[in-house]
């Protein structure tokens, strides 16, 4: 049965609904708007439904129909894109745009090494990134916005996909004059009386809460605060003592008081960062660069990391020195 529209004409339908008017579509896609409204018309005609809404002055928007296709003409044009991409790739370079998102507090970890190493590899991937809180984070991967994520494991949709890539134990973060500071570990006993710092975005904030087995309207809850800087600062000055797993190469804060890290026992306490992914529809696999970052990230960050750890106490060994 022959099809009743055009690659073509798919593509400038789409076009007009994202941008919200033939005119745009027609900047966007870098042809005639009297070729984008031939194009509507001959594909409403095909179909024999209205699938767009349109007004002089107020653009064109989706019919119920015209929505209903929309949604599909996505996953067509996304695949026909793709097919072109592993054509492209018998010659065993990956290409095409690799959007990745990062949880706030890894993105300093994580990006320099994807956006260094990972791009040497691969040249001809395009990449781009978005630093964000982890709830963006999951809607931008179950939305498509996002191709690939790094996390901290909690509360993932069913629709993505993830596996560890890392994992982190625990520390108190405390001021360097702290009683405690000189200790090789400490324990949640330990803390018993201390006021905290809560980091305050999920995951960070729910790892920190289950640690203490208590809820955010705590009384030992101090500050809540999204920065991780501020939380560091707000420990050098005294007013607390924090829960992290963020490495830091500096033994000072940003407003020159000294912390120290004292690692923390606690059962089930280390925390795993997470490289995550949309699962692929029925009968369709991801993209290869998606694949390929899943095997660099699992092969590359945990060695990366070392590094750092040991870069961060030699340094701090020379600064106290």
């Amino acid at each position: 049965m022959a099809l009743p529209f055009t690659l073509r004409q798919l593509e400038i339908f789409d076009a007009v609904v994202r941008t919200g008017s033939l005119s745009a579509a027609a900047r966007d896609l870098h042809t005639a708007q009297s070729s984008v409204s031939s194009a509507i018309d001959e594909l409403e005609k095909q179909v024999g439904q209205r699938l767009l809404v349109r007004r002089k002055a107020q653009g064109a928007w989706p019919t119920a129909a015209g929505r209903q296709l929309h949604r599909e003409a996505g996953i067509v044009l996304h695949t026909a894109q793709e097919a072109g991409r592993i054509l492209q790739e018998r010659d065993g370079q990956l290409r095409g745009p690799l959007t990745i998102g990062v949880y706030q507090t890894l993105a300093p970890y994580v990006l320099p090494l994807l956006l260094g190493d990972f791009a040497t590899e691969h040249p001809l991937v395009e990449l781009s990134f978005v630093e964000v809180q982890h709830a963006e984070l999951m809607a931008g991967l179950t939305s498509g916005a996002i191709d690939v994520g790094f996390t901290y494991l909690h509360e993932v949709p069913a629709e993505v996909d993830h596996q560890p890539i890392l994992e982190r134990p625990p520390y108190v973060l405390m001021p360097a004059d702290h009683p405690l500071a000189d200790r090789p570990s400490v324990t949640l006993p330990d803390l018993t009386g201390e006021k905290i710092i809560l980091l305050g975005d999920a995951p960070s904030k729910a790892n920190t809460l289950r640690d203490l087995d208590t809820t955010e309207d705590d009384e030992r809850i101090a500050w809540v605060t999204s920065s991780l800087p501020l939380t560091r600062a707000l420990v050098g000055k005294g007013l607390g003592v924090a829960i992290l797993v963020q490495p830091d190469a500096s033994p000072w804060t940003v407003d020159g008081h000294p912390v120290v890290e004292v690692p923390l026992h606690v059962e089930d306490g280390n925390v795993f960062v997470h490289i995550a992914w949309l699962k692929p529809q029925a009968r369709r696999r991801p993209p290869r660069r998606i694949t390929e970052m899943v095997t660099f990230a699992e092969a590359n960050f945990a060695p990366h990391i070392a590094r750092i750890d040991e870069d961060r106490r030699l340094r701090k060994a020379s600064d106290i020195a």
